[in-house]
């Protein structure tokens, strides 16, 4: 009987201190955890078209497009649209290169004759635009080019820069 009574309580005791672990392992236990910031960025595009026009036309006369120039904004900020010349209108197959100023060439909304002279120094288009998310935001402009009786003849040519900057 003492056999028994011994064996009994070592199975009782061993159950006790399983179940002692048991809860306090689960009681005890720490949890771990994270941060997690998701961000979303500012997302800006700028595309033109088409990407190369020619206005072309004799001596004194002023050449305006024939079609429009489109200049297409995708933004999910505000922002604000300008645009320059890289350079006056050069014609470099010729040493030295010929320039012609960049004022003599200009731009206007569409169809509204309101004419700006492009510039080497950023101009304002548009400001403090809202956000222009899924097909964006057109701007459409007309180009002209007024030739002087003086120019030389020449192929002159300059880059003209579209640039939206959030606000």
């Amino acid at each position: 009987m003492k056999k028994w009574l011994l064996m009994g309580a070592s199975i009782i005791f061993t159950t006790s201190i399983i179940l002692f672990f048991l809860q306090n392992g689960a009681a005890g236990a720490v949890p771990g955890s994270i941060t997690v910031q998701a961000k979303v960025n500012p997302n800006i595009s700028v595309s033109v078209d088409p990407t190369s026009i020619l206005l072309e036309g004799i001596p004194g006369s002023t050449v305006t497009s024939s079609s429009p120039v489109v200049v297409n904004v995708k933004s999910n900020v505000d922002y604000n649209l300008s645009v320059q010349a890289t350079q006056d209108l050069t014609d470099t197959s010729v040493s030295p290169a010929s320039t012609l100023p960049i004022s003599r060439l200009s731009w206007a909304p569409a169809g509204t004759g309101a004419w700006t002279a492009f510039s080497l120094a950023d101009t304002a288009i548009a400001v403090a635009e809202p956000k222009a998310v899924g097909g964006g935001k057109d701007y459409v402009f007309d180009y002209r080019f007024v030739i002087d009786p003086s120019d030389p003849v020449g192929a002159y040519s300059t880059e003209i820069v579209y640039t939206a900057v959030a606000y």
